[in-house]
């Protein structure tokens, strides 16, 4: 929304929020009509968990929407405020659920599902706002034309992000579990800004919450982590996954996390960015955060993942036939802008295969002791080396001495030899 007012309805005697749409979006047919047809569909649903329309009013110089006013703070306000114990937030995240599966019900898409759009009621109840409408009264929305997406980049569905197709309930129910991931674990599965968090949710396996909070329950990391599958189809619905981790008994939870402190922020939804097709991975940051900064303070870590298919004659013959193997790897250091007071290390690992097609998944342990999330790749036939590369940075005055250490998970599990470092300034 462009601004919104608080106002009292005379007719209805109560009191109202007077949301305006961008005037950058008056002259667009298209969206004006689409915004008509999802206020009005919005205005029958009448479902106690979405805010309620009681009037639309469109003319060729203005248009704005009467929209139910809810009294209190939002999702987003109330993690960074304080912290939510599980059982209390996930009767919460049941009605947001059950507010995107009536509307599903009916067609209509949110296309924007994070804690700023949610809102809590007194007694744990909660409400789904801008439902339906933030596609095109949002200044900041990402719009699905020419290549462009739609959606806040934290909690983009991964069919969006390489496909730019039209977000559909599968990608609400994934911005869900993001979310629900958020608020359960205390931090998003995925950290970092635009097209980082973009390249992450396409290609990057999520860290399970048992990775980040050991005593988080089995069952209810499992159910995250299917309400965060890459492939819509067998994403777990926004209801199913609430009855899920309804499942878990109140006391297999652990203490509620604190609040959220990575100092990133989700980005707003931003409106006429084209947003690359994604078809490699785009450098991803590091998704552990640990308990306390850590001196020197690490500025970066980036991972880079390449294919390289540049293969010799004597080379390891392809077999199409056959499954992906490791057959070898190693890893070196570039330490070229290591001086004090900053650092910035790349490591290089050089993946041998057996030269057939598979899919590749690797995480890195870094010097400061915290891993990456888990990076796929697929590797057609005859390509081999792989190249993966780890880019760390710190900064400081504040020693700092440890190893980088690649992980292979699959097609087997390989440790390399790790490589170490020592930062110091005299």
């Amino acid at each position: 929304m462009r601004s919104g007012v608080l106002a009292r309805h005379r007719k209805l005697d109560r009191l109202v929020a007077d949301k305006k749409i961008h005037a950058a979006l008056l002259s667009d047919a298209d969206a004006l009509a689409r915004f008509r047809r999802e206020a009005l569909a919005l205005a029958r649903l009448q479902h106690p968990a979405i805010v309620s329309v009681y009037d639309l009013r469109l003319t060729e110089t203005s248009a704005l929407m009467l929209i139910e006013y809810v009294p209190g703070e939002s999702l987003h306000q109330a993690l960074e405020r304080r912290i939510i114990p599980a059982p209390v937030a996930i009767e919460s995240l049941a009605d947001v659920a059950d507010a995107l599966g009536a509307a599903a019900s009916v067609g209509i898409v949110h296309r924007d599902v994070k804690p700023a759009n949610v809102f809590l009621l007194s007694g744990g109840r909660a409400k789904l706002g801008d439902f339906g409408i933030s596609r095109i009264a949002d200044a900041g929305v990402f719009r699905t034309r020419d290549g462009q997406v739609t959606g806040t980049p934290a909690y983009m569905a991964p069919e969006s992000v390489l496909s730019g197709s039209e977000p559909d309930s599968h990608a609400d129910d994934y911005a869900f579990a993001v979310m629900a991931y958020e608020v359960l674990v205390g931090q998003r599965p995925f950290l970092g800004d635009g097209l980082a968090v973009l390249g992450q949710h396409g290609f990057v396996i999520p860290p399970s919450p048992v990775e980040v909070l050991t005593s988080f329950p089995p069952t209810a990391a499992e159910a995250l982590l299917s309400g965060l599958d890459k492939d819509p189809t067998r994403r777990l619905s926004a209801r199913e996954l609430v009855a899920r981790l309804r499942s878990v008994p109140a006391g297999a939870w652990p203490p509620p996390p604190p609040p959220s402190s990575s100092g990133q922020s989700a980005g707003a939804t931003v409106l006429g960015q084209t947003v690359p097709r994604l078809s490699a991975p785009l450098p991803v940051p590091s998704t552990r955060r640990s308990g306390r900064r850590r001196k020197p303070l690490v500025l970066a870590v980036t991972v880079l993942v390449a294919a390289l298919a540049a293969v010799a004659a004597v080379a390891i013959v392809a077999n199409d036939s056959g499954e992906l193997l490791v057959v070898g790897t190693t890893v070196s250091v570039d330490a070229s802008d290591g001086n004090c007071p900053s650092a910035r290390y790349v490591f290089t690992a050089s993946i041998d295969t057996n030269g057939s097609a598979g899919m590749l998944r690797f995480r890195w342990l870094q010097p400061d002791g915290n891993r990456t999330g888990t990076a796929i790749l697929d590797v057609a036939v005859g390509q081999s080396p792989v190249t993966a590369r780890l880019q760390f940075e710190v900064t400081g005055q504040q020693p700092l001495s440890g190893s980088a250490q690649l992980e292979l998970l699959s097609p087997q599990r390989v440790t390399a030899e790790p490589v170490d470092i020592t930062y110091s300034c005299p």
